[in-house]
């Protein structure tokens, strides 16, 4: 793994589990003794933000000032790892912002690896999206997202080219399926996911106001992300030849 890394998590649509994976990322490099920069790009919901109330920045991609302080912050070198929510109403100003300021190799070139997390859903236009967005950063790290949450591509989008081509990336993580009781347990903002993988997990009592069961079921679901994310992580030093 590189000695920095700045995560974009984007996608097209909205409700695809962005912020809840950019709080995953970001939860990921505090378990593994991190401080990240968090930024949340939706200037109006905060939802990223609401979540980190003292460490995230919330900036507003449509004020020039703001667009320079967060790339400027971005492309710094930096230890500290870097989690960027890009907001579906504002990624495509956000991505052409980005290629215009020549983003990416300013960024490698102060040893900070950019890498795009890209959530794809059922819709078409998502996997297009998706395979041209990486086509605009050949020189950024690209990873497909598959939320087991959404709705599966019907048999006809999945032999499309846009599919196929996006199912052959080697750089691949799986959100798995949340439960249902789960949902309001992750979707509480005050929460620390962190905290809660470091709570004792014990069938003598409930750990905190949360039952064995709950807790349980939490980690199953949390562990498998954590482990592609680390997985796809690890690899982003990985000679070319190796990731074609």
């Amino acid at each position: 793994m590189p000695p920095s890394v700045a995560a974009f998590v984007c996608s097209l649509h909205a409700h695809s589990g962005k912020t809840l994976l950019a709080r995953v990322l970001a939860e990921h490099f505090i378990l593994s003794g991190g401080l990240p920069l968090i930024f949340d790009t939706d200037a109006l919901e905060r939802r990223l933000a609401a979540s980190y109330p003292f460490d995230a920045v919330v900036i507003d991609v449509a004020k020039v000032r703001e667009q320079m302080m967060l790339f400027d912050t971005l492309a710094k070198p930096l230890p500290a790892p870097r989690v960027v929510d890009v907001a579906h109403q504002a990624a495509r100003p956000f991505f052409k912002l980005m290629r215009e300021t020549d983003f990416v190799a300013e960024a490698r070139a102060n040893g900070v690896a950019p890498v795009l997390f890209y959530i794809v859903d059922r819709d078409r236009r998502s996997r297009e999206d998706a395979v041209a967005l990486r086509g605009s950063f050949p020189d950024c790290a690209f990873v497909v997202v598959e939320n087991q949450y959404l709705p599966r591509p019907n048999a006809a989008l999945a032999a499309g080219d846009a599919c196929r081509t996006l199912a052959a990336h080697p750089l691949q993580v799986t959100m798995p399926r949340l439960a249902h009781d789960l949902a309001a347990l992750i979707d509480d903002e005050r929460r620390s996911l962190a905290a809660l993988i470091r709570e004792p997990l014990s069938r003598s009592g409930a750990s905190g106001d949360l039952s064995f069961d709950a807790l349980s079921a939490f980690r199953a679901w949390l562990m498998p992300l954590f482990r592609d994310i680390h997985r796809a992580l690890a690899r982003l030093d990985a000679p070319a030849e190796e990731m074609a």
